[in-house]
């Protein structure tokens, strides 16, 4: 099996999402303002200089993110942050984030949990930089947090989570942020079956996922071509995607109920217009975000 550049180099989309969140959080308008105030604490230092020059921080999003990814971020930030609320205010025994990234939610929201474990999951080459920067700036790593080692396309899932602490048959919240478009249809097959298999009912999936037609290169949608090139080019390239319309069978099928689903029109109007009509900007048109129940 060939060696994919995320087994030996820290995520490049990764590093993306997080620069994005630290923009977002320094926006104006608290409106529209990111959630995610401790992104910012992970970058590198000059990262961080144009994140807080205003100027400076729009040239590189202009330059670095194709048209309405950033917008995207932003909204789906903010709808999976609702979700890892909701789960911890319910007692759920467990989150699981698969494909961490440098996400923070565990440590954002530390204060809130009162008894939920969480379980970060990413290939070491992503997971230990993310680690290491934590410890060396001492930011708190709470008690329920576990990071979990694992190469997704060579190790076990079951193993590794149970290794990690995971207990099976407990109500858990099932995470996927920006991962479902880099897998194969097998794969998150049996993703989705690890997870009927031994999550208690009630459990859930969150997800995002990209149009089957992006990766048949349509063009159809809003900054579909600059960001199809963008993800290639990072040597990330996309393999995964649904048809429109297809994802409420696609979960029936799989033992799983469509709870909510999100068009990107859908996440503009939530997240991206004010009361009285201002809207931040434009959504990128190839992503849907969706919330699943087991049956």
């Amino acid at each position: 099996m060939a060696v994919k550049r995320i087994e030996t180099k820290a995520s490049q989309t990764a590093g993306y999402t997080c620069f994005s969140r630290a923009c977002a959080a320094r926006e104006k308008d608290p409106r529209f303002r990111g959630p995610d105030h401790i992104a910012e604490s992970i970058l590198p230092a000059a990262a961080r200089v144009v994140v807080r020059i205003p100027w400076m921080r729009k040239l590189f999003m202009d330059r670095l993110f194709p048209a309405g990814i950033y917008e995207y971020v932003l909204a789906r930030t903010k709808e999976l942050d609702a979700a890892f609320v909701e789960a911890i205010d319910a007692r759920f025994d467990q989150i699981i984030l698969l494909g961490a990234g440098f996400d923070t939610r565990a440590l954002r929201f530390a204060d809130r949990n009162r008894g939920t474990r969480i379980f970060e999951l990413d290939v070491p080459a992503t997971l230990d930089p993310k680690v290491e920067i934590l410890r060396r700036k001492r930011i708190p790593i709470p008690d329920e947090l576990a990071f979990v080692r694992i190469n997704f396309d060579r190790e076990d899932l079951a193993a590794a989570l149970a290794k990690a602490g995971f207990q099976f048959g407990r109500k858990s919240l099932f995470l996927m942020e920006g991962i479902t478009m880099y897998l194969t249809a097998q794969a998150l097959d049996r993703t989705l079956e690890f997870v009927r298999q031994n999550a208690a009912p009630g459990s859930r999936v969150v997800f995002d996922y990209i149009y089957a037609s992006v990766l048949r290169r349509e063009n159809r949608f809003h900054g579909e071509r600059e960001i199809f090139e963008t993800v290639a080019r990072a040597g990330e390239g996309w393999t995964f995607g649904l048809e429109d319309g297809e994802v409420k069978a696609f979960l029936a099928q799989r033992g799983f109920q469509l709870l909510a689903h999100y068009t990107p029109d859908q996440l503009q109007k939530k997240y991206l217009m004010a009361e009285d009509g201002t809207t931040f900007g434009r959504i990128n048109g190839t992503h849907c975000i969706s919330i699943a129940g087991m049956k």
